[in-house]
Formats: structure tokens, C-alpha cells, sequence
């Protein structure tokens, strides 16, 4: 049976339930389950089809002649002293998670999603840059932000790694309204102007190992930014320059821009959230279709119903495959 096979099993009419925002809601019981449903090695050509416009803001760049994107032959290196205070109250209002928190069934399955990106990263051969993570989903709405938030905030309570949360929602960023951080600057920025460096765009944060690169100015050529010379060296240096540090990129989803097969092909690690009752086998081998020359991809079911497991640490909701 195939990996798609497997993950439509899980899977549920959408009539069957109603559409939920994509936060999830303050009290536990009704935390959605997340679970690692399995992984695959990509080994097809890479392969990036056309996809539809969407909708974004008005365009910062719009009437200028097309950017000169920066070279990255010499840059200076990626500190920064500027730190964002995040309110605790507006992570647990969304249902994010907190490094310090007690054990809750949202925090331990994000353990275990974590658990198998530091595997792979253990065991992944270093040239291809598994600390590089994406991730995404086949349409909008299926919750990939909440996910990619939570894994950041789970691993930045690791003992020997670090994370740096990257918007890569470059169209319709949310990283920062989710935190409920400010920032003028980030990824765009860094890759169209030269005067931008990677530490003007980095931000610390007060919550331990975690860091924030927001997505910057909206541009209009953001796919051919992102798979520009620039963007390659930018991605090498984030990857090279601390060998114990996590980078996750929250992607747009793969069926609505195209920015989300450029960044694919150039992550370590591709998360795929699905949402169970509303995801379709179809959409989801249509996504996956789109990134298959990545290294290594993984498939996160999201919002699904969990199982009591009376095993002395309370209701945990993973969904078994």
C-alpha cells in the first residue's frame, strides 16, 4: 500500500466535519491531534507546475523596473541584538505551546514530530542541508502555520539545538500576527537590497533557543526571488553557519503559489500537513506531485480526533498507521 493510500484511509469526507480556524482553541480537550504519518525519499526529477494567482496585499514594488538581486559573495555575520517580547497569553489563546509549558497533548505530539526531524537530521548526509525544514500544505486553511509555529516553539526547548523560524509566506505572511511581533524587515529585503543584511532582519526572541526572520516586503517577482542566486546563498549560509541550529520555513501552500515548489527544492526536509476531513486524496497527491525531488518528505496529519489512551499521562491523540 502506498503512502497515499495510507494517508486517504485517515482521511474522511469533508461534509463530515466543519471548517475550523486554523488556531486551535484555548481549552485542551479540543486540541487538535498532529502525528507524524510517515516519510519517503524523494529520487524523481524535480518537476514544478504552473500554478494560479492569488490574491495578496497591494505590491510594495509595483511601477519599479525589475530588482537587481543582491550577491552574496561577501557578508558579514548573522547577529543580532534586537529582541521581540512575545506574550505568553496570545500563544495559549491560539493554542501554541510554550518551551516551559506542562506536558499537554498538543505539547507531546509535537515532541514527537520533532523527534523525527532531529532523526533525520542525525542521520541525513550533510550536503543535503536536513537542518533546513519546510513546511506546508496542499491547500490553504489546513493549518500549516499552527504547525510550523508549534514545531518551532517545541524545538527551541531542546537541550543541543537552536531554531530559527523563517516566514516563508512571503505573499501573506502571518508569523508576526500570530506572535504578535512587529517587524519592518525580513527574507525579501535581505535577498533585493544589498544595503540589508541577514542580522538587520533577524530577530532574537525572549522565549529561549527561538529566532524570527519575518517575511519582509511584499514583492511582486517573490518565486523568482526565492529561486535566484541570492536566496541559494543566503539558504547556504543559514544552513552552514551553526550545525546545531534548526531552520524552519512556514511555506505557502503548495496548490496556491508557486514560491512553495521553489522552496521545496532547495529544503533538507518537507513537512506536508494534512488535515483529516478535509484534505482529498486528490489534492494531496497533487501537491506532492509538485515537490518530489525533495530529499526527504514527511506527511503531518492535523486536526484529527484522539484516542484515550489511559496510560497515566491523560489523552495524547495520535492517529496510528
Amino acid at each position: 500500500m502506498s503512502i497515499i493510500e495510507r494517508v486517504a484511509e485517515l482521511l474522511t469526507p469533508a461534509a463530515a466535519r466543519p471548517d475550523r480556524d486554523q488556531a486551535a482553541p484555548r481549552d485542551e480537550s479540543d486540541l487538535p491531534g498532529v502525528d507524524v504519518v510517515e516519510r519517503a525519499v524523494g529520487e524523481s526529477p524535480h518537476r514544478t507546475e504552473p500554478s494560479e494567482p492569488r490574491g495578496a496585499a497591494p505590491q510594495a514594488d509595483a511601477g519599479r523596473p525589475s530588482p537587481q538581486f543582491r550577491s552574496r559573495a561577501a557578508v558579514r555575520p548573522a547577529v543580532t541584538t534586537k529582541v521581540l517580547r512575545i506574550d505568553p497569553e496570545r500563544l495559549h489563546q491560539q493554542g501554541l505551546i510554550l518551551p516551559e509549558d506542562k506536558r499537554t497533548p498538543t505539547a507531546e505530539a509535537f515532541r514527537r514530530v520533532k523527534r523525527q526531524i532531529l532523526l533525520n537530521l542525525e542521520h541525513s548526509k550533510p550536503d543535503t542541508r536536513p537542518n533546513l525544514v519546510m513546511v506546508t500544505s496542499a491547500l490553504p486553511g489546513e493549518g500549516k502555520s499552527f504547525c510550523a509555529v508549534n514545531l518551532a516553539l517545541s524545538l527551541a526547548a531542546e537541550m543541543d539545538h537552536t531554531v530559527l523560524l523563517v516566514d516563508g509566506d512571503v505573499a501573506r505572511p502571518s508569523l508576526p500576527q500570530m506572535l504578535g511581533v512587529e517587524a519592518d524587515k525580513g527574507l525579501m529585503d535581505v535577498l533585493l537590497d544589498r544595503e540589508v543584511h541577514l542580522s538587520d532582519a533577524l530577530f532574537r526572541t525572549d522565549i529561549g533557543k527561538l529566532m524570527l526572520l519575518p517575511a519582509g516586503t511584499v514583492q511582486r517577482q517573490a518565486t523568482e526571488m526565492l529561486s535566484s542566486g541570492a536566496m541559494r546563498g543566503l539558504l547556504k549560509e543559514l544552513s552552514e553557519q551553526d550545525a546545531n541550529r534548526v531552520i524552519i520555513f512556514d511555506s505557502p501552500p503548495i496548490m496556491a503559489a508557486s514560491e512553495a515548489s521553489v522552496l521545496a527544492g532547495q529544503m533538507g526536509q518537507v513537512v506536508v500537513v494534512v488535515e483529516a476531513g478535509k484534505t482529498t486524496e486528490m489534492a494531496l497527491k497533487a501537491a506532492l506531485g509538485r515537490i518530489e525531488s525533495s530529499n526527504v518528505v514527511g506527511l503531518l496529519l492535523n486536526k484529527g480526533e484522539r484516542a484515550s489512551l489511559l496510560d497515566g499521562y491523560g489523552e495524547y491523540g495520535y492517529d496510528a498507521t
